[in-house]
C-alpha cells in the first residue's frame, strides 16, 4: 500500500486521485493560453481552481519547455524568476486560499524564497541534480517535494529501468538530507525533454506506470497538453485537451496518485469516472 503526504494532503492507494492545477507565470511557457499576466488574472484563476476543487496549485515562473520543440522559449534569470513569484505571493495574500501551493523550480534560492512565503511543495524536474542545495532547503522547511526522473538533465532517461535508477538516486539524495520519505513524490517525466526522446517513449512510460510502484512513493504524472499528445493528434497545445483527458484515463487506471493539469475541471471529472472503474475492477479482482 503506497501512501504519501503532499503539502499536508494525504495521497496514495487508499485516496481518490488528486488534481494539481498549473499556473504559468512565465511569458515563455509552451501553452500560451495558460499564461497569467497580472495580479488580477492570478487571483481570478486561483479562485476558479478552488471552485473546481483543485487539490494543489503548481506555480511556474520560468518555463521548462524543451527548446528543441518550442524554439521561441527564452531563459529567465533567477532574479526575474523570484520577482515574478513575488507578484504571485502578493496576489495570494488578497484571498483566503486553502489549497497547498507548489513551486516548479530547480533553484534552491527560489525554493527558499517560496517556502518562506507560504509554499509547502517544491516541484524539481531535475530531481535534485541541478542544484545540490535543493534537498537541504526543502528539509529545512519540512516541505514536500516532487522529483522528476533525471540523471544529469531533465528527461534524459528513456526506458523504465533507467527511470527507476534515476528516481532511486534522487530519493536517496532527499533522504540523506533528512527530507521525510513520505513527503517525496515521484514523477517519471513524460515529455519530449531532449531531442532523442519521442512520443513512443512517453506512451511506454504511461502504459508501464505500475513498474514504478516498487519505489514505494506516491506517483505524479504530468501529461497535460504535452508533445506526445500533439504528435499523436497532429495538433498544437491549444487543441490537445481531449487527448490529454484520454491520457489521464490511462494514467488513473495505471495507478497515478496525482495528475498535474492545465484544465482542472475537465481533468477532475475524467479522474473521478476513471477511478470509479478502477476501483470496481480491483474489487472484482480483474486486471486492467
Amino acid at each position: 500500500m503506497i501512501t504519501g503526504n503532499l503539502g499536508g494532503v494525504k495521497i496514495g492507494d487508499n485516496v481518490n486521485p488528486l488534481i494539481m492545477g498549473i499556473i504559468n507565470l512565465s511569458p515563455t511557457s509552451f501553452y500560451k493560453k495558460s499564461i497569467l499576466h497580472s495580479r488580477e488574472e492570478i487571483i481570478s484563476h486561483l479562485i476558479q481552481m478552488e471552485k473546481h476543487k483543485a487539490n494543489f496549485v503548481d506555480v511556474g515562473a520560468t518555463s521548462s519547455a524543451p527548446t528543441h520543440l518550442y524554439e521561441n522559449r527564452a531563459s529567465i534569470s533567477l532574479e526575474r524568476e523570484i520577482e515574478i513569484l513575488k507578484t504571485f505571493f502578493d496576489a495570494l495574500k488578497e484571498i483566503n486560499l486553502k489549497i497547498p501551493i507548489s513551486i516548479d523550480t530547480q533553484s534552491s534560492k527560489t525554493a527558499d524564497f517560496a517556502l518562506s512565503h507560504g509554499a509547502s511543495i517544491i516541484n524539481d524536474i531535475s530531481g535534485f541534480k541541478y542544484d545540490s542545495n535543493m534537498p537541504s532547503v526543502i528539509s529545512e522547511y519540512n516541505a514536500s517535494t516532487i522529483i522528476m526522473a533525471c540523471m544529469n538533465n531533465p528527461g534524459d532517461v528513456f526506458n523504465i529501468e533507467e527511470i527507476k535508477l534515476a528516481l532511486k538516486n534522487s530519493i536517496s539524495l532527499g533522504i540523506d538530507a533528512n527530507i521525510d520519505k513520505n513527503k517525496i513524490i515521484i514523477d517519471p517525466g513524460i515529455g519530449g525533454w531532449i531531442p532523442e526522446r519521442n512520443h513512443i517513449h512517453d506512451c511506454n512510460i504511461l502504459w508501464n506506470l505500475p513498474e514504478f510502484r516498487c519505489l514505494n512513493q506516491g506517483i505524479l504524472v504530468g501529461i497535460s497538453r504535452k508533445s506526445f499528445i500533439g504528435k499523436i493528434l497532429g495538433v498544437t497545445p491549444e487543441y490537445r485537451l481531449w487527448g490529454s483527458l484520454a491520457a489521464t484515463t490511462i494514467a488513473i487506471l495505471k495507478g497515478s496518485h496525482v495528475i498535474r493539469t492545465h484544465d482542472v475541471q475537465e481533468t477532475r471529472d475524467v479522474s473521478l469516472v476513471s477511478d470509479f472503474f478502477k476501483c470496481r475492477f480491483e474489487k472484482e479482482g480483474l486486471n486492467i
